[in-house]
């Protein structure tokens, strides 16, 4: 996936959006962004991340909850893997 950076502002914030992916999806995506936002909490930093998706064509209805399900599951196992690094 080809992602370009449109907000840096270390250290709270960060955003990106596709630009282009060879995954199968991206003939339905029109936009794909992350936003993540730091901020301190207790002795560490709380992320939180904002993902818009625009999803095209006639079979938008059904894609989009898929879409949006399956991208639920890559950033939880993201999350996942980086708090096991921290730990």
């Amino acid at each position: 996936m080809r992602q370009r950076i449109t907000v840096w502002e270390p250290p709270a914030r960060l955003a990106f959006h596709m630009e282009s992916t060879d995954l199968g999806f991206h003939r339905y995506v029109d936009h794909l962004g992350d936003l993540f936002e730091m901020a301190p909490a207790g002795h560490g930093t709380q992320v939180t991340r904002t993902t818009t998706l625009t999803v095209r064509g006639f079979g938008r209805a059904v894609l989009h909850p898929a879409l949006w399900v399956g991208l639920k599951s890559v950033h939880r196992f993201v999350f996942r893997n980086w708090q096991k690094m921290v730990l």
